[in-house]
C-alpha cells in the first residue's frame, strides 16, 4: 500500500521518538526536524519510483532499463497516439452510419419508379379492359414490366478500355488508354458522327497513359428520329467504334 505524505511524516516522527528513547538522550529540535525531512524525502522518492515503475509497465515497447525522461516522453506520445486512434475510429463509425443511411435512401429512390410503373399498368388494365382480361395475362404483363430497367436507372457496359454508364438520354463515358496522338479529337469526332453532344469532358494524363471522363447527351437527335434508332443503340454504336479505333490504332 502506498504511503501518503502525512503518513510518512508520522512515521518519521515515530522513528525519531524511538531513537530518542533508545539512546536515553534528548535530541535537539534541529536534529529532529532534519531527520524527519530525510525520512519524508525517502518516502517521496520511493513513491515516485513506484509510479514510474507502474507507468513503465504500461509501455511494453520500452527497454527494461529506460530512464525516467524516456518513460515520460514515450507515455505522452502513446497517449497522443491513442487519442488519434480514437478519433479515427469515431470518424469511421460516423461514415459507416452515414453510408448505410445513404444506401437505404438510394434503394428507395430506385425502387419507387419501378413500383409506379407496375401500379399504373394495373390501373390502366382495370380501367380499360376490366374483368375480361385473364389473370394470367395481367400477371405476365406485370412480370414483364417489372423486369424492364426504368429509364432513370443506370445501364453499364464496359470493355478493357471503355466504361459507359447510361441513364436516360445521358451517358458518362470513361476512356483509359496508352497515350496516343489525336485520341481526344477522334473520340469527339465519333460522338458527333453519332449525333451525341459533349456536355463536359475531364482529361487526366501522365507520361504513359491518358484518362478521359466525358458526359455525352443524346437530346435533339433522339427527338428528331425517335423510331429510326434508340438512344441506347446510338451510344452502343459510338462506344463500339471507339473500342475498334483503340484496338487497331
Amino acid at each position: 500500500m502506498e504511503t501518503t505524505p502525512a503518513e510518512a511524516e508520522e512515521q518519521a516522527r515515530a522513528q525519531v521518538g524511538k531513537k530518542r528513547s533508545g539512546n536515553g538522550k534528548a535530541v535537539s529540535g534541529g536534529e529532529s526536524e532534519h531527520e524527519m525531512h530525510i525520512l519524508t524525502e525517502r518516502e517521496r522518492r520511493k513513491k515516485m519510483r513506484n509510479m514510474f515503475s507502474n507507468l513503465h509497465a504500461l509501455l511494453p515497447h520500452l527497454p527494461p532499463k529506460a530512464d525516467k525522461s524516456t518513460i515520460v516522453d514515450e507515455a505522452v506520445k502513446y497517449i497522443k497516439t491513442l487519442q488519434h486512434t480514437h478519433q479515427t475510429l469515431e470518424k469511421q463509425k460516423f461514415e459507416k452510419v452515414q453510408g448505410a443511411t445513404t444506401v437505404d435512401h438510394e434503394q428507395s429512390i430506385i425502387t419507387s419508379p419501378l413500383e409506379a410503373v407496375i401500379e399504373s399498368r394495373e390501373a390502366y388494365l382495370a380501367d380499360h379492359l376490366g374483368s375480361s382480361v385473364p389473370k394470367n395475362l395481367s400477371m405476365a404483363a406485370n412480370i414483364h414490366h417489372s423486369l424492364q430497367v426504368p429509364s432513370d436507372c443506370f445501364q453499364t457496359w464496359f470493355s478493357p478500355n471503355v466504361v459507359v454508364n447510361m441513364c436516360g438520354d445521358d451517358a458518362q463515358i470513361s476512356v483509359c488508354s496508352p497515350r496516343k496522338p489525336g485520341l481526344l479529337t477522334t473520340i469527339f469526332y465519333i460522338l458527333e458522327k453519332h449525333n451525341l453532344d459533349v456536355v463536359s469532358a475531364h482529361v487526366s494524363s501522365d507520361r504513359y497513359r491518358s484518362m478521359y471522363m466525358i458526359h455525352a447527351h443524346a437530346g435533339e437527335a433522339s427527338d428528331q428520329f425517335p423510331e429510326s434508332i434508340s438512344v441506347e443503340e446510338m451510344f452502343k454504336l459510338a462506344v463500339g467504334e471507339m473500342n475498334l479505333w483503340l484496338l487497331t490504332s
